[in-house]
């Protein structure tokens, strides 16, 4: 089985608008996200990001971090998995 593609990032943090598509081709997982209006459902794929393990939405493209659940928006953030 061949690697996947690697993912670019933008200096946002943020998967490049161009690399969003191959994401859909990964193992995915629903997440809790905490947005200012509550809390939302979305679809996220383990990558690597800077030599660092992330979690990015398969529709944004935002990057998460899955330890702290910090992203580059102040406005969502991590809560965990749906379970």
């Amino acid at each position: 089985m061949s690697e996947p593609k690697k993912i670019r990032t933008t200096s946002d943090g943020c998967v490049n608008e161009h690399d969003v598509v191959y994401l859909s081709k990964r193992p995915k997982i629903k997440y809790r996200v905490q947005s200012c209006t509550g809390p939302i459902i979305r679809t996220m794929v383990h990558v690597t990001a800077g030599f660092k393990p992330m979690l990015a939405d398969i529709i944004t493209g935002t990057l998460y971090d899955p330890r702290t659940g910090r992203s580059n928006s102040p406005n969502l953030i991590l809560i965990g998995p749906l379970k």
